[in-house]
């Protein structure tokens, strides 16, 4: 049980740190584009 349990923590671990990784990149992208499309004056 305990290396079971030791198992599943470790698959969260793999599954969840690349989507807030992805997350974190994706936001700062869309912050800069939308900054950059302010100072062209597209938006």
């Amino acid at each position: 049980m305990n290396v079971l349990g030791a198992g599943v923590i470790v698959a969260l671990i793999y599954i969840l740190v690349p989507i807030f990784v992805l997350y974190f990149i994706i936001k700062f992208a869309l912050k800069n584009a939308i900054k950059e499309l302010k100072n062209e004056g597209i938006l």
